[in-house]
């Protein structure tokens, strides 16, 4: 477990509804430092990267602070006592009606580090089945298919700018092996390379 290197002194709640609540910490920084702090409190959130035959499945959504349409992957919130892979199993059944028969976890992603809690629960759902899916009144969502290669292309790019996106995709590429790290022995050319050039702009 982390040690949380804040002393929190009080907390009052300062806005709250069925979506968020926003807090006001007094605290003390690291330092000594007193001051005060607000966070965003959000239901345990989930994001899935569901994957189908080399494809990945996204969501295309109006953002209202973007003020555009973002292509994201499947997200959203707990529901009750749902555990976050329920709530995952939910999002993307609603958002895109799909089911997976396969679920593995991919850690958890922090948002906003500063002022969003908790972190994300990111998961990868395989051997999906589509079928009628089940949006909110309020949503207006349609499907966005990419090859894993386009995917990481579009997010290299920039075309893929949501940042629980872009940071799921590629803690997904590199965990199932679509990314290569250099090879140690180019590394430490690379480095020794730079070193040298830096040497030699010193004299």
């Amino acid at each position: 477990m982390r040690h949380d290197p804040y002393r929190r002194l009080s907390k009052a709640t300062i806005y709250e509804n069925r979506w968020l609540s926003v807090e006001a910490h007094r605290i003390a920084h690291p330092n000594g430092e007193p001051g005060e702090h607000l966070v965003v409190v959000t239901p345990q959130a989930c994001a899935v990267i569901a994957e189908d035959d080399g494809d990945l499945l996204f969501t295309s959504q109006p953002r209202f602070a973007a003020r555009a349409y973002v292509v994201e992957i499947v997200k959203g919130g707990r529901m009750g006592t749902e555990t976050p892979l329920e709530s995952a199993q939910r999002e993307l059944r609603e958002e895109l009606g799909v089911t997976a028969r396969s679920w593995s976890a991919l850690g958890s992603l922090h948002e906003i580090p500063s002022i969003v809690d908790p972190p994300v629960a990111v998961f990868v759902a395989r051997e999906l089945e589509y079928g009628p899916s089940q949006p909110s009144e309020a949503e207006s969502i349609t499907l966005v298919r990419l090859t894993i290669a386009e995917a990481l292309a579009a997010a290299s790019h920039g075309e893929l700018d949501d940042a629980v996106t872009v940071a799921a995709l590629f803690r997904f590429a590199a965990v199932a092996g679509y990314l290569r790290a250099p090879a140690k022995k180019q590394r430490e050319q690379k480095h020794d390379g730079r070193g040298d050039e830096r040497n030699a702009a010193r004299q």
